[in-house]
């Protein structure tokens, strides 16, 4: 068995929730819908289900993992408000 495993994901997610906030601040994001904070803990899990102890720490794993995923997913947001423009009052895709 792995070490990973010896704590399990909720352990290891209380011991280093505030790396998400840490990210969110640094790019600042503000998250109402706390949607970036949800990607956030999904990014955790991604990398404790993926991370490798003979490849680096656990934690500069999490830091890699939250600040890329957070990234993306500011690429993405930012992508779709410039893809849509208003007309008469409504929102429409653009064709570019």
């Amino acid at each position: 068995m792995h070490d990973k495993y010896r704590q399990s994901f909720e352990e290891i997610f209380k011991q280093n929730e505030r790396r998400i906030h840490y990210h969110m601040h640094k790019l600042g994001i503000h998250d109402g819908q706390r949607e970036y904070y949800v990607e956030g803990i999904y990014a955790m899990w991604i990398a404790y289900k993926k991370y490798d102890p003979n490849k680096s720490q656990l934690g500069t794993y999490f830091n890699y993992t939250i600040r890329h995923r957070l990234i993306d997913m500011l690429r993405k947001k930012t992508k779709e408000v410039h893809h849509q423009r208003p007309v008469r009052g409504k929102v429409i895709m653009s064709e570019y």
